[in-house]
């Protein structure tokens, strides 16, 4: 699984990511670098089942970690969107 980028627009700013698929005990997901004009994330994100019982994409916490609290759902919503259209 090879890397790609994403470029993408929430909220009126832009954002671009460095996508890594990844896989882990039979699980597939996403380690992302994400910037957007001075503010940077890296965070694991994965498709799936998440609190709701909806396919959605959710934070992807190993070893028991909490997942970040600063990051928006919505623009994690708009992350895996990107990630879904690049992958068509």
């Amino acid at each position: 699984m090879e890397q790609f980028v994403i470029d993408f627009n929430y909220n009126g700013a832009s954002y671009s990511g460095l996508v890594t698929p990844k896989e882990e005990k039979d699980e597939l997901f996403y380690s992302v670098r994400l910037e957007s004009e001075n503010q940077e994330y890296q965070l694991d994100i994965v498709a799936g089942e998440c609190d709701t019982g909806k396919m959605e994409w959710c934070f992807r916490c190993p070893d028991g970690q909490e997942p970040p609290k600063n990051i928006d759902k919505d623009l994690l919503q708009e992350i895996g969107e990107a990630i879904e259209e690049w992958e068509m």
